[in-house]
């Protein structure tokens, strides 16, 4: 991909996009986000990850020169149900014991605001994860090891200790910043 020539506000404090943008060489600044995110159980993913990566975008608090806002939201999908981030590390591990051995699914939205035109190109990807099936000792210093409570899943495919045996897609998805898709909306922005 050439050279991104477009400043980015990502309207997000995750630390794994902010370093998934710097290796695909976007300039970007962070931005913080006033919106809330909330789940309705009735709502497909691809449809849900995309209306909070809109939300995200249109609600970063930003300074008056910033035109264009990346917003992205990850969600692991598993038996019609969402997982997002656990709040506690009995929440964690609930969620690890119900994936291990089982096949899931990770879903991106994102969303690229233009603030200037209000044009707002989206996109959603998916990935399917296969996990190990994996014993609860070996579940317990998993999460003592790569502290899940900022994951949605409860999990990092990044992380050193492995609990993923396999996917089918994009692995920077399962990270939380679809690159492939990223790319393409990026282009589509560039050229309109």
């Amino acid at each position: 991909m050439p050279r991104c020539r477009v400043m980015l506000y990502l309207a997000s404090q995750s630390t794994r996009r902010q370093e998934l943008l710097s290796a695909m060489k976007v300039p970007f600044k962070v931005a913080s986000s006033a919106y809330r995110e909330r789940w309705c159980r009735k709502t497909a993913p691809e449809i849900l990850t995309v209306r909070h990566a809109i939300g995200k975008a249109r609600m970063a608090i930003l300074p008056k020169s910033a035109r264009f806002v990346l917003g992205g939201d990850t969600v692991v999908w598993h038996r019609g149900h969402g997982l997002g981030k656990p709040k506690t590390r009995a929440e964690a591990l609930r969620m690890l014991r119900g994936l291990a051995g089982k096949k899931h699914a990770v879903y991106t939205g994102l969303a690229i605001l233009d603030r200037k035109t209000g044009n707002v190109e989206t996109g959603c990807a998916r990935t399917d994860v296969w996990m190990k099936p994996v014993k609860e000792a070996w579940l317990q210093k998993y999460v003592d090891t790569i502290h899940p409570l900022d994951k949605a899943g409860a999990y990092a495919i990044q992380a050193q200790i492995k609990i993923v045996k396999r996917i089918r897609g994009s692995y920077s998805n399962v990270v939380g910043l679809p690159k492939e898709l990223l790319r393409k909306m990026l282009k589509e922005i560039i050229q309109a």
